[in-house]
């Protein structure tokens, strides 16, 4: 089987599967109409399945091409692979480089590291997708990103797993609210993260059963809305200490403990495909992190 021959069309097929029409696929890949079709059908013809079906206004795929598009979907991924790894053979400047991590971990600790690589790799295009710990798994796992940060304890076996650091999760207040400790959680009006972030799944965690009589009062996936609110007297929060330090030092945030709850810590590890190729984008990124502290907790 020509793959050369093969490869257009099946970038043609593709394109049908991700836009449902063959007129849009069409062009998104330069193409006439027509000429789709022929390659749809030639590729129809190579395989002996039928791959698609009309359907109303567009085209669905039949079970064959269910099939097809899946293994097409990893072939396209690994020709890409190779692709970005001929590039930085020839060349060593340039390729792609995508990132998932939660917000707290975007906000806190990726910009040294992102700057640093922008520094010393400007021809490389960097992507951050933000999600929960086990979204951020799920999309290495599928390829959807090189690199994942997880502030949980990783379960897919597919992974290799490279812990970094742990960082202390303390309880703030505005100042006046600090003359008594500890304090009973329940009594406090609670400004958090959304429930769809993985930082409010880690605190629901460890609160175990507490986190169902807690009075939040406020979500917001914003850390400068959060301190500010703090700093208002509108509520408290647990944060990273890294978040807060300067302002439990100028005082205008006051940490506090809570009854009945010990010291909370949360690990932050990498996360890659135990089948994936480092790229040179991987490594050099590994080794920034690697070598660069990450900001100061």
């Amino acid at each position: 089987m020509d793959m050369d021959l093969l490869a257009a069309p099946v970038r043609s097929f593709l394109e049908i599967v991700r836009l449902g029409s063959v007129s849009r696929a069409a062009r998104a890949v330069g193409l006439s109409q027509p000429a789709v079709t022929k390659q749809v059908r030639g590729l129809e013809a190579t395989l002996g399945s039928p791959l698609l079906e009309r359907s109303g206004r567009g085209v669905r795929l039949t079970a064959q091409g269910e099939l097809f598009a899946d293994f097409a979907r990893r072939g396209a991924r690994v020709f890409e692979e190779f692709s970005q790894a001929l590039g930085e053979l020839t060349r060593g400047e340039t390729g792609k480089l995508a990132l998932g991590a939660g917000v707290t971990t975007c906000v806190q600790h990726l910009p040294p590291w992102l700057r640093e690589f922008r520094r010393r790799h400007p021809g490389i295009e960097i992507t951050v997708s933000t999600g929960t710990s086990r979204a951020v798994e799920e999309r290495v796992v599928s390829s959807e990103v090189d690199l994942g940060f997880v502030t949980s304890e990783p379960r897919l076996t597919e992974l290799i797993v490279q812990r970094l650091f742990e960082e202390e999760i303390v309880l703030v207040v505005e100042p006046g609210a600090a003359r008594r400790e500890p304090v009973a959680i329940e009594s406090l009006g609670l400004i958090l993260f959304p429930k769809n972030t993985g930082f409010r799944e880690y605190l629901d965690q460890r609160l175990g059963s507490l986190h169902r009589s807690l009075n939040v009062k406020m979500e917001t996936d914003s850390v400068e809305a959060i301190k500010s609110f703090v700093t208002s007297g509108i509520g408290a929060s647990f944060l990273p200490i890294g978040m807060v330090r300067e302002e439990l030092r100028r005082g205008t945030l006051a940490r506090v403990r809570a009854r009945g709850l010990g010291k909370l810590e949360r690990r932050t590890s990498l996360v890659w495909r135990r089948d994936r190729r480092q790229s040179f984008a991987m490594q050099s990124f590994l080794n920034i992190v690697a070598t660069l502290p990450p900001a100061k907790r």
